[in-house]
């Protein structure tokens, strides 16, 4: 592990200021965000086609939720590097084209499915828990995958600290067990529960998108906004930026630029 790659305790309050630079982010970068929310989208669509016809027990959806969610932060967290320094884009992309970033972004949700598993059997074989019914796949409704995905935001970030998917993407060459040391380090450090509560707190800001027809769009922005709130917060705790990079405008080339 680097020597120079330890987190740091960042300036308090935060949560203002990692939201504030969050929603600056998605202004600033509409498009590229945009079609980000459109391809998780269009993701739902397809699990619905895929679900058709399909009897199976309701927790695994949510179980499926928990494998999905770090995969969908990860290509957040190459996006939104690209919003903050446009110069980034496509070195954070190329990331996203090799195979053992996507084997450490399944990890987090394989540990929680096994610890999911393991406490049913035990619940069942002490206090004789029914087995789980077989009912028809909710993912029969537009949203409701996406739906899952996002209530298991508090729950990743818990386990797995804030910072775990930003790492994966900017720090490749660092084991499992690294990446999710010094993610859940950047967590302890800042205050794991109040960061906790900061999921919590966007989740039930969300809510409300659950009650109008968006067809999964709105859980979508929800699932992209919180990815780009990991990424926010793990250029305070790592990279030490506390504000997002100013736009770069391009500029007239000067005479010497044209001579040489």
């Amino acid at each position: 592990m680097s020597s120079t790659l330890e987190p740091r305790q960042v300036e308090k309050p935060f949560v203002k200021r990692w939201l504030r630079m969050t929603w600056q982010l998605f202004v600033r970068s509409p498009i590229r965000f945009g079609i980000l929310i459109a391809l998780f989208g269009w993701v739902d669509y397809s699990a619905v086609k895929v679900a058709d016809g399909l009897v199976f027990p309701r927790i695994w959806v949510s179980r499926c939720g928990m494998l999905l969610l770090p995969l969908l932060w990860v290509v957040v967290g190459a996006v939104a590097k690209g919003a903050d320094d446009s110069r980034q884009s496509w070195a954070a992309l190329h990331e996203l084209t090799h195979v053992r970033l996507w084997k450490k972004a399944l990890i987090p949700g394989a540990v929680l499915i096994a610890w999911s598993v393991a406490v049913y059997i035990v619940l069942e074989a002490f206090f004789g828990t029914p087995a789980s019914p077989q009912v028809r796949a909710p993912l029969h409704e537009p949203g409701r995958l996406l739906q899952t995905v996002a209530a298991q935001s508090w729950l990743v970030a818990s386990v797995f600290g804030i910072c775990y998917a930003p790492l994966l993407v900017f720090w490749p060459q660092l084991s499992f067990r690294e990446t999710e040391k010094l993610s859940r380090s950047a967590s302890a450090i800042n205050g794991s529960s109040q960061i906790s509560w900061l999921f919590v707190g966007v989740l039930c800001v969300g809510a409300p998108l659950d009650l109008v027809p968006t067809y999964g769009l709105g859980d979508a922005a929800l699932i992209v906004f919180m990815g780009a709130l990991n990424y926010v917060a793990y250029r305070d705790i790592f990279e030490r930026r506390d504000e997002n990079l100013p736009v770069i405008v391009a500029s007239a080339p000067t005479f010497q630029a044209a001579e040489s």
